[in-house]
């Protein structure tokens, strides 16, 4: 019998699609297994992620070329898919939070919000201005899309699952800034983007001011806390009417997604802040029926569809490095980079925390971990599609790049090293 010969061209494209296949079933595979394998390790879950992406794209192999720095439809794809996994995220973060809302309860995480943020995005924006020589909307652009704690990847510096108990002051803190920072990150977004177009007028700051952050800010908490309110009696009503054999065919997860994208499309709609939303819609829908084990089971249903996106998308963004994303690094992204991570990060957030009675050693690691990841990337993918001409749009990239990979790997090593061992000798709550 003879067989027929096979083009090369076909043979390339079998063996393109059968290594995305296996690297997908691996991906799949270390999402399940990572979290157990590497407890209390050196390594972290993202590091090894990057690290597959990173060879897999080194390989001599034609695979597809991820670059959302200047191509429309990657840019659209990266921006869709990490605002969903930011969104995702928002939850799980409301809904993990066992300590009531308030200024008092919070104060934590609001001053690291409103003081460490704001200090960040300031000096972070003097560093990209004197070292890159951006101009004053690229520094505010850089500053804000590299400000604040990412959600996403924060997720070992947070608190536990809900109805774990309130959590260590250092995770709570950071728990609580990685839900909030939204809040103040988004309006400097628009600002750089609103004088990248129009230019530094007092009537060009008045109205950003008083849309984009009064207003928009003001919509994003209404909604959240309106629809998150009337989500969450409606879910406990429905379980609580149902029989036991009805129970448990409910997947409270894919409850919790809907009404996570509802409330964030309700937000964007009455032009909000969806993000911001999302988060105030989780914690009011928390508080009801606190004791509930259904939150603890929505939050685990979410986790997991969090954690398969957060993985594919990590190998891919380390194909992004692998074939673009480090492109003409220099040592000045290098250095904007460094300085944001060890020195801009942990100074402005022992600023804000200079009034708070806790132990200096848990205020420095509250103070340094600012990890960065997803949201940082969500952030230029969005502004670089709302301005695609936006100017030194590459050095930010670059530092960000940078910066996400640096954040991944020191922040995971000092995970292990530290956050282990303080929670062991503290409860003092900042």
């Amino acid at each position: 019998m003879v067989f027929p010969k096979v083009p090369s061209t076909d043979l390339q494209s079998m063996s393109l699609h059968l290594i995305l296949i296996f690297t997908a079933g691996i991906t799949a595979l270390l999402i399940f297994l990572l979290p157990h394998l590497l407890k209390n390790r050196l390594l972290s879950p993202p590091m090894i992620f990057v690290g597959i992406g990173f060879l897999l794209f080194s390989l001599p192999v034609d695979l597809p070329f991820i670059n959302p720095e200047s191509d429309d439809l990657d840019r659209k794809i990266v921006e869709y898919l990490t605002e969903f996994i930011v969104i995702l995220s928002l939850a799980a973060i409301g809904l993990k939070i066992d300590r009531k809302p308030s200024f008092k309860n919070w104060a934590s995480g609001w001053a690291l919000v409103g003081i460490a943020m704001p200090i960040t995005i300031i000096l972070l924006g003097l560093a990209g201005h004197y070292v890159l020589g951006l101009s004053l909307a690229a520094s505010i652009l850089l500053g804000a899309g590299l400000s604040p704690t990412d959600p996403v990847l924060a997720s070992n510096v947070q608190v536990d699952p809900p109805n774990s108990g309130e959590g260590h002051p250092v995770k709570f803190a950071l728990t609580v800034e990685a839900g909030l920072n939204d809040a103040l990150a988004f309006p400097f977004i628009f600002l750089a983007l609103v004088l990248e177009e129009q230019g530094l007028s007092w009537l060009t700051v008045g109205k950003w001011f008083s849309f984009h952050f009064i207003y928009k800010i003001l919509i994003g908490i209404l909604v959240g806390f309106v629809v998150g309110k009337i989500i969450a009696k409606y879910f406990f009503s429905f379980i609580e009417n149902i029989d036991d054999k009805r129970k448990k065919e409910i997947s409270e997860g894919t409850f919790l997604v809907a009404a996570t994208l509802l409330t964030y499309g309700f937000a964007e709609f009455f032009q909000g802040y969806g993000f911001l939303a999302v988060f105030v819609a989780a914690t009011t829908g928390r508080q009801i029926d606190k004791e509930h084990p259904a939150h603890k089971r929505t939050y685990q249903s979410v986790d997991q569809v969090e954690q398969a996106l957060i993985g594919i998308f990590l190998v891919a963004f380390g194909g992004i490095l692998a074939t673009n994303g480090l492109t003409g690094l220099s040592l000045g992204h290098i250095l904007v980079g460094c300085l944001l991570v060890f020195i801009i990060r942990p100074l402005s957030g022992m600023l804000s925390l200079l009034s708070f009675k806790a132990p200096f050693r848990e205020k420095a690691l509250v103070s340094f971990f600012g990890i960065r990841g997803i949201g940082t990337i969500y952030y230029l993918a969005f502004a670089t599609n709302e301005f695609e001409n936006f100017g030194f749009i590459e050095d930010i990239w670059l530092v960000a790049n940078f910066t996400i990979i640096l954040s991944i790997f020191v922040h995971g090593l000092a995970d292990a090293f530290l956050l282990t061992s303080i929670e062991k000798k503290s409860t003092t709550t900042p």
